[in-house]
């Protein structure tokens, strides 16, 4: 998140908090030369799926607060939306409650998994600690387990195993 990005999220996470979800992330962005400040949200109870109508309740209250705090000059649009299937997985916490969970990754340099180098993979996680993620790499019909350190992670989320 940039600066305006972080201000934005400080500003409104209590507020997403009051409506009973949790605020993931804030993005300022343009779309067609339109500008949309997105909100990501997740429900408190992380197995329960977001709906339409929960989404909606959330962006009526952001919407009276941004209103009231008027921290953005130009016209732009409201958006809120849920994190989806394939969430981004960001912070320890996120890697730690996906163990056992299906995972796509990509790194900033190529690593070794059986022989062969590769910069984008998928499996699952296995265990995660401070210095790295222990993942069951898929390659083909063979699992490989492989010790990623989190510093060579460009991104990891959620993926949809495919058989």
């Amino acid at each position: 998140m940039n600066n305006f990005e972080k201000s934005l999220f400080d500003k409104t996470v209590n507020k997403v908090l009051e409506t009973g979800y949790t605020l993931v992330s804030v993005e300022d962005t343009k779309e067609f030369g339109i500008r949309i400040i997105r909100f990501t949200i997740e429900n408190l109870n992380k197995e329960e799926p977001i709906s339409c109508d929960d989404t909606t309740l959330v962006s009526e209250a952001l919407s009276d607060l941004l209103d009231e705090i008027d921290p953005i000059e130009t016209e732009y649009y409201l958006e809120v939306s849920s994190v989806g299937l394939e969430k981004e997985l960001k912070t320890t916490e996120d890697l730690e409650g996906a163990i056992g969970k299906f995972v796509n990754v990509k790194t900033y340099e190529k690593i070794e998994i059986h022989k062969s180098m590769y910069k984008e993979f998928e499996g699952d996680i296995v265990s995660v600690d401070d210095e790295t993620v222990e993942i069951k790499v898929h390659i083909k019909q063979f699992r490989y387990p492989v010790k990623v350190a989190r510093k060579l992670i460009a991104k990891i989320r959620l993926a949809i195993k495919m058989n």
